[in-house]
């Protein structure tokens, strides 16, 4: 079998392919590419060569791996490591056969080969790329985005709107919602329910406690170990720290590209 590895933090590199190893002594690591651009240059350059499989990451440090398989428009399989549960079904429409999440572990690696082999015994080269076609034809069903939030307030039940949000946070486990007057309101949901509920284009989950509005944000620093800090007006309870897997994320989404 013939494999090509897209990640670019070292570590999470070289456990993969002991993992891969373990599952499997025959395996042949044909490249090892560490950024979009890197990989879109290599199978260029590399068209003929013969590959089976791909296990790609999909934050890079210059973008979403989906890029490249976007640019290149193979249809090798594609296996997909990452610590983000949030691109599951964009993965599967780039002929995504398997999704592991991080820290993957040796049975994960050998339940997803296996799903590889059977898919390769069921499908011949024409008839899977009629059915990889046939899944990317369809669309995810969008979740209505909210407008307003309901919340107590002096006793009563108000609306909310988001528009009047800072940001979405969690502490001392409630969710509150900070308003650009400074104002704070408790959420009756869950952090990741407000957070489907949020025009994407709009706010932006930063990490695990803070769901941030663009037009909040006042600046983004860099902090330590290519992470970046994020300050906002009003000035949240926390600092807001996004993880080096997030950088790229949150720089396109300051750019406006999904």
């Amino acid at each position: 079998m013939r494999v090509v590895l897209i990640e670019d933090e070292a570590i999470a590199l070289r456990k993969l392919k002991n993992l891969l190893r373990a599952v499997n002594s025959q395996i042949e690591i044909v490249a090892e590419l560490e950024s979009v651009s890197d990989a879109c240059a290599w199978f260029k350059n590399n068209s003929s060569t013969a590959i089976d499989i791909i296990f790609s990451d999909i934050q890079l440090s210059d973008g979403l791996s989906f890029e490249i398989f976007e640019q290149t428009a193979m249809s090798l399989p594609i296996i997909f490591t990452t610590a983000y549960d949030e691109y599951a079904i964009r993965a599967f429409k780039l002929n995504g056969i398997d999704y592991l999440l991080k820290p993957i572990q040796e049975h994960e690696i050998r339940n997803a080969l296996t799903k590889y082999q059977n898919t390769k015994q069921l499908y011949n080269q024409q008839q899977l790329s009629e059915v990889q076609q046939l899944m990317r034809s369809f669309q995810p069903r969008q979740t209505l985005q909210k407008q307003a939030f309901l919340v107590y307030h002096k006793d009563k039940i108000v609306p909310l709107p988001c528009d009047d949000v800072a940001c979405f946070y969690t502490q001392n486990q409630l969710v509150y919602a900070l308003l650009y007057t400074g104002q704070k309101f408790t959420i009756q949901e869950t952090l990741e329910d407000v957070e489907k509920r949020l025009n994407p284009e709009e706010f932006f989950r930063a990490n695990r406690q803070f769901i941030i509005a663009r037009k909040a944000l006042v600046e983004a620093e860099i902090y330590f170990n290519n992470r970046l800090t994020v300050k906002l007006n009003p000035p949240p309870p926390d600092l807001i720290i996004i993880s080096r897997e997030k950088v790229a994320q949150f720089r396109q989404w300051l750019q406006g590209i999904f």
